[in-house]
């Protein structure tokens, strides 16, 4: 079983989205409207989303929270939370739920929908909607400072040398900790997803780099290309894996972390999540083009321009949608 959006909650935050096609047959009924609220609001779709941009926020909170000067930081974190309202408007629930349910009618067939139902409310569903998913949303946060550590450490390093790779430590074998190893190891789409977000990060370094090829700038493109490339090739997807293990095993108990295993290796769940991945992939690249309206960025411009209040004032908790949409 795949939770629905839970790709599209954890990589809400990033610009690339890539968009997948799907061909049906004539013959296939498409999903209807309410077996996909049906579903989503069984998988707690509207409470996952909101988990996620709370772990994103949680990140971007990092800037404000480390400034040293008080002024500074009240400026700081009063465009935070004046940017931050604006776009939990945008993504909130009922935003989101109509767009969904159209990405996921272009790409699941009613029958198809009815089998994720079925498998949603069966045990190994409820622990993956009630205890893997909120596993996997608490990630991001640590896995973020862990590569800000890592870039930096890569910023840093001046001479061009390249040091040995990260020692990671090995569970023992057989262990509760192994087994949680194998799982991120092996989970589905993970590794090529991050290949990918790291290549895409060496391509736009590199891009960058061509700005400063002139001859009085030589030295600051080269930097960049050496720094782009460090972070290329030094930062590997085991580190990533390591760290979600050991997070995934204070979560999961021996019996559910292999459960999770076999149903990862099950041929029809792996047909399944193709076309869940492809539903996310296009709901991602409506809610992204959403974002990028004019409307919005005025609203954002506008808030990064106004000056902060003295004592800024606490947001008020946006009101949650009516009760539905990685990891794979």
């Amino acid at each position: 079983m795949h939770t629905p959006l839970i790709n599209a909650a954890r990589t809400l935050a990033q610009a690339c989205i890539v968009m997948l096609a799907v061909a049906h047959g004539a013959h296939a009924a498409p999903a209807t409207e309410e077996s996909l609220r049906r579903y989503f609001e069984i998988a707690k779709s509207e409470r996952m989303i909101g988990t996620a941009i709370d772990a994103m926020f949680e990140i971007e909170a990092r800037e404000w929270q480390a400034e040293s000067d008080p002024k500074k930081k009240a400026e700081l974190k009063a465009r935070f939370e004046r940017t931050s309202a604006i776009i939990r408007q945008q993504v909130a629930w009922n935003k989101i739920e109509p767009v969904a349910i159209e990405s996921y009618q272009k790409h699941l067939q009613e029958s198809e929908v009815q089998e994720l139902l079925v498998q949603a409310q069966s045990p190994l569903g409820q622990m993956i909607i009630n205890k893997v998913t909120p596993a996997l949303l608490k990630q991001p946060p640590v896995v973020a400072l862990h590569l800000a550590r890592r870039i930096e450490e890569l910023r840093e390093r001046k001479d061009g040398s390249v040091p040995p790779p990260v020692a990671l430590p090995q569970p023992p074998a057989g262990s509760k900790e192994a087994l949680a190893l194998a799982l991120m190891l092996d989970w589905p789409g993970a590794r090529d997803d991050f290949n990918k977000n790291m290549a895409d990060i060496e391509t736009r370094g590199l891009e960058m780099a061509a700005a400063f090829d002139s001859e009085a700038t030589a030295g600051i493109g080269e930097e960049v290309r050496r720094f782009s490339k460090a972070i290329r090739n030094e930062i590997k997807f085991e580190e990533m894996a390591a760290i979600e293990a050991r997070m995934i095993a204070g979560e999961l108990n021996e019996t559910e972390m292999a459960a999770l295993i076999e149903e990862h290796k099950n041929p029809a769940r792996a047909a399944q999540r193709i076309k869940i991945a492809q539903a996310d992939a296009e709901l991602m690249t409506r809610m992204s083009a959403a974002m990028q309206s004019g409307d919005v960025l005025k609203q954002l411009a506008d808030a990064d321009d106004e000056e902060a209040p003295a004592t800024p004032a606490k947001p008020r908790k946006p009101a949650r949608a009516a009760k539905v949409p990685a990891k794979k």
